[in-house]
């Protein structure tokens, strides 16, 4: 009886080692994560044979036993009782640690205002005024300007709370107010042809042990302060280390809330993000289901100002998820767009960079990228693309199309670059820092900035 029930945990082992790696690869981003990090790579493969040598020692233990040739066994029961164990503690971590099951969302409980896709009928992008509640509420939120008000009141109790707010004049200041409590303001989006003035982030990586958040928190001063007048913030992905760990949203929530409060903000996804089961809290926290889409998806869409046009792109570890869907979608809005008219393109993953290998993958002049993309952007002149994924700031050039990484906002910054990209105009890898952009009529102002917002280095971008 004993030999059965040892039997068959061996084989429940050996078959909870590949449900957790089908999990794994059914998540959204794994298969870029094994392509680009080599550790995880290996990882995968040695729980795959960890599996594969579990079941066929069980079965051969099984059988020397059948014949009752018990002393030539020893060491091969406690070979297979090892791995049985080793197993089953694989799996309940993954279960824990990862989230096979997802734990509870906890995050999120400070408005933000997010932009919609599209654009509203006076030509500024309609908002979006999210957060969570604790327990689930029928809550009542009143918006408007020193002209008018609006009452939007929820009708059935929700955790999940999403309130449009639509029809905003250019540059008009708005205020919106929960339940009557504390009156926020916020400036709609400059009228076409106006100064357009945002800031760029990427790659704050809340949770990990080696990232500098105080310079993160003081770079987030300097884009709420409104003496220096942001009209938006992007988000480019990495806000966390995992995106499967609750407290690290919490912890980065909290510190973005001292922005996305009371300046429009739109946020990227990045790989770190989503890495093993965090998509579903990206989508919660970043871009919840029930704002509406006027075009592309939760992951990938487009919003106008006037004659400027931002189109956010899924791109995470390289290509992996810049699909045959993305591509036509991407093509189709890029084809509409008038060639007088500015445009940006903003996501993640690099494409033209300086950087040097590590775990076996070149974080330089990225070929699936540049092969997959590039050839767009240059057939329907975009003018400008950023990206983070490098910790790193970067300008590059290349057939008109300017490439800004602003991978620096406080995860630990890459090792100096052992290869230079022929398209490199400015690097750096020894500041932690921000893309500031101002578009003004045919030209835009990039600059670099410090935590304490202090100059690094500064370029005029022409219109393409």
């Amino acid at each position: 009886m004993m030999r059965k029930i040892l039997f068959w945990l061996a084989v429940l082992a050996a078959a909870l080692m590949f449900v957790f790696l089908g999990w794994a690869f059914s998540q959204h981003g794994t298969i870029g994560l094994v392509t680009v990090n080599g550790t995880f790579q290996k990882l995968f493969i040695i729980l795959g044979v960890l599996g594969l040598v579990l079941l066929g020692l069980a079965l051969f233990e099984w059988r020397l036993q059948a014949r009752k040739q018990k002393s030539t066994t020893n060491i091969l029961s406690t070979a297979v009782r090892i791995l049985t164990v080793l197993g089953i503690a694989i799996f309940v971590f993954g279960f824990f640690y990862v989230g096979i099951i997802p734990g509870p969302l906890e995050a999120g409980q400070t408005p933000q205002l997010l932009i919609e896709s599209g654009s509203g009928i006076n030509g500024v992008p309609n908002m979006a005024v999210t957060y969570r509640t604790p327990k689930p509420a029928s809550d009542t939120l009143i918006w408007g300007s020193d002209a008018s008000a609006v009452t939007l009141k929820e009708t059935t109790p929700a955790r999940e709370h999403i309130f449009s707010l639509t029809n905003l004049h250019p540059d008009i200041r708005y205020w919106y107010q929960i339940n009557l409590g504390q009156k926020e303001y916020f400036n709609s989006l400059p009228a076409a042809g106006e100064p357009l003035h945002f800031a760029i982030t990427s790659d704050a990586h809340f949770g990990s042990g080696d990232s500098q958040n105080n310079l993160t928190e003081e770079m987030l001063q300097q884009i709420a302060n409104p003496a220096n007048h942001f009209n938006l913030l992007f988000s480019m992905g990495d806000l966390v280390e995992h995106g499967f760990t609750d407290s690290q949203w919490q912890q980065a929530l909290q510190a973005v809330s001292a922005v996305t409060e009371n300046i429009p903000t739109k946020y990227a996804v990045g790989n770190h993000d989503t890495i093993l089961g965090g998509l579903n809290r990206w989508e919660t926290y970043c871009d919840p289901a029930g704002i509406p889409l006027q075009n592309g998806t939760q992951l990938y869409q487009r919003f106008d100002d006037g004659n400027v046009h931002f189109l956010v792109i899924d791109l995470e570890w390289s290509a992996e998820d810049f699909n045959s869907a993305q591509s036509a979608w991407l093509e189709q809005q890029l084809a509409g767009i008038p060639k007088d008219d500015w445009t940006i393109v903003i996501g993640h993953g690099f494409y033209y960079a300086s950087g040097s290998i590590v775990d076996g993958w070149k974080w330089y002049d990225n070929k699936e990228t540049t092969d997959k993309l590039t050839p767009i952007f240059e057939k329907y002149g975009v003018d400008m693309v950023f990206s983070g994924h490098d910790h790193q700031m970067e300008l590059l050039q290349k057939s008109g199309v300017s490439y800004v990484i602003a991978g620096t906002f406080g995860g630990a910054l890459d090792p100096q670059r052992t290869y230079t990209s022929p398209e490199s105009v400015w690097y750096s890898s020894t500041n932690f820092g921000f893309a500031d952009v101002t578009i003004n009529g045919n030209t835009a102002d990039l600059v670099f900035r410090a935590p304490d917002g202090s100059v690094i280095n500064s370029f005029t971008i022409p219109k393409n």
